[in-house]
């Protein structure tokens, strides 16, 4: 298995599914940046789909082990952090759809989406960029357990939700080829729901377990009680 818990050396159940739900951000990171290569130029590939399919292998197995560990810790603990197993029994899904999402994103190249000669090809490599480093952001923050942190990029990444939603409106509205609208609209929405679910991860660290999970509704929808 990929990772082995109850290994002993002194860490808790709750520290080595800490760690586990970091090395889950950063390979769901490497499925981001592959599936991005693929579509800013690279061109599908065999071997860019054989290793996007082994990360998020690791990453669907990661996710299951951090469930039996937590349920495992949850049933035999005399002192069972509950809060913090409720809280990453909830957001480990929220990683796993990270990885998903990403995964996603090679499928425009597989359609033959190709952005390097785009006329807005600096507006859509801007957005690249800027959801990469929230995912690296997002990971080292939590690595680090720092709730101020974790609150400012939940603040920040909340203004990006809405500049996704107008470019999805912009590509339906489109007048150009009608690829170049899915393409933009499928970018756009799928940058949108890797936002939010990064979102989510964080509010393990700021909020109570009620009010996890709600950063992937729209945001008059959001229950925040």
């Amino acid at each position: 298995m990929v990772f082995d818990f109850f290994r002993g050396g002194g860490q808790s159940t709750i520290e080595e599914v800490e760690e586990t739900l970091v090395v889950m951000m950063h390979n769901a990171r490497h499925v981001y940046d592959e599936a991005m290569g693929a579509v800013f130029g690279g061109g599908k590939s065999k071997e860019t789909k054989k290793d996007l399919k082994k990360t998020d292998k690791e990453i669907n197995v990661a996710q299951q082990e951090v469930r039996r560990a937590l349920v495992m810790h949850a049933s035999v603990s005399p002192a069972v952090d509950l809060a913090d197993t409720l809280a990453y029994m909830s957001v480990v899904k929220d990683v796993e759809r990270v990885g998903d999402y990403s995964k996603n994103l090679y499928d425009l190249a597989k359609y033959g989406a190709d952005f390097t000669t785009a006329a807005d090809f600096d507006d859509l490599d801007s957005y690249r960029e800027r959801v990469g480093q929230l995912m690296t952001d997002a990971a080292n923050v939590f690595a680090s357990r720092d709730a101020e942190a974790a609150q400012y990029l939940i603040d920040k990444a909340d203004g990006f939700l809405d500049d996704y939603d107008a470019n999805v409106k912009a590509a339906f509205q489109s007048v150009g080829p009608a690829p170049d609208a899915v393409a933009r609209a499928l970018y756009f929405r799928f940058l949108k729901r890797i936002t939010a679910h990064v979102m989510n991860l964080m509010t393990a660290l700021v909020v109570p377990v009620h009010r996890l999970d709600y950063y992937d509704e729209a945001k008059e929808d959001r229950v925040e009680s």
